[in-house]
């Protein structure tokens, strides 16, 4: 005689997902909204709406919700750089695509906002240094590969030029930030490429690559 089949615990195993997403969502909107240093737990919960033992289950501490945010953030900017890669036809069309599309989550995905602002304001906490990390290590091949392809001049370190972008792309972001809530985000990008491109670029595809930034921001910055 066969053995029963045990149950299945596949339904509870889909319930702690979809709870453990819940409350990764609640994080970020009470981050965006109170700051990481106003967002105390009790808040987070509220704005989840789950019971304190379900909360509690997932997430001990304010800096494990904020590890599952930034993990989350990592995620999501990971599928951005690939969703905008995938459609370039060049390293230079990639990486002005990739700071389209990361100035464009920015403004609709509080998720990934919640990441970035999380990040900033913790400053030298460990939890912070990844974020960036990432962000040099995604940078860095696209540079190599448009250098390769000469449209970056070869004699500027690709290490150098990619802490230089996550630099100037965080002051950016700031600044939007604090004087427009990133409504004028995609448009101080756009402006940020055309000041700094000119420098970078060889002269053989100079006017190359001036009409590639045009035809990547132009539609965006005047729908925004």
């Amino acid at each position: 005689m066969s053995a029963l089949p045990r149950p299945s615990n596949a339904p509870q195993q889909q319930r702690s997902v979809e709870t453990r997403s819940r409350l990764v969502l609640a994080a970020a909107t009470t981050f965006v909204e109170f700051g990481f240093a106003g967002s105390t737990l009790a808040r987070i919960r509220e704005h989840s709406g789950v019971t304190n033992g379900a909360f509690y289950h997932h997430f001990a501490t304010r800096e494990a919700v904020a590890e599952a945010v930034l993990a989350e953030y990592a995620q999501r900017a990971t599928r951005s750089v690939t969703d905008a890669t995938s459609s370039a036809t060049s390293g230079i069309e990639a990486l002005l695509k990739v700071s389209l599309a990361f100035a464009r989550l920015l403004r609709s995905d509080v998720v990934v906002l919640a990441g970035v602002l999380v990040t900033t304001e913790i400053g030298s906490n460990f939890l912070a240094h990844g974020p960036y990390l990432d962000w040099l290590a995604r940078l860095q091949p696209l540079i190599q590969l448009c250098q390769r392809e000469g449209s970056i001049r070869r004699d500027v370190a690709a290490a150098d030029l990619s802490s230089l972008l996550v630099s100037t792309f965080t002051g950016t972001q700031l600044l939007s930030g604090a004087v427009s809530c990133r409504h004028d985000l995609v448009a101080r990008v756009a402006t940020h490429w055309r000041i700094i491109l000119p420098s970078l670029t060889t002269p053989e595809q100079a006017e190359r690559v001036a009409g590639l930034l045009d035809s990547v921001f132009d539609d965006h910055v005047v729908a925004q």
